[in-house]
């Protein structure tokens, strides 16, 4: 038995069950801005889709604000 505080437990495993979710969510999608607009949808934030896509929390960052910035232009309409 461990002696790690239960809610760190509890919170590694949540952790761990949300990594296996997300990396079923996104098995079909083909390009990693698709994938990480998905992720940040559904409320994971960029050091999260980072570690989990193998990629920089800047980039993800970076990506975000170009979604933003073509979504803003288009009045949110076709910019993938």
């Amino acid at each position: 038995m461990s002696s790690q505080d239960p809610l760190a437990s509890l919170n590694e495993k949540m952790d761990a069950l949300i990594k296996i979710q997300a990396t079923i969510a996104i098995k079909g999608m083909s390009t990693q801005r698709e994938k990480i607009v998905f992720l940040y949808g559904v409320g994971l934030g960029p050091s999260f889709i980072a570690a989990l896509l193998g990629t920089a929390p800047s980039t993800v960052s970076g990506e975000m604000a170009k979604y933003k910035r073509a979504q803003a232009t288009t009045g949110g309409a076709g910019a993938e």
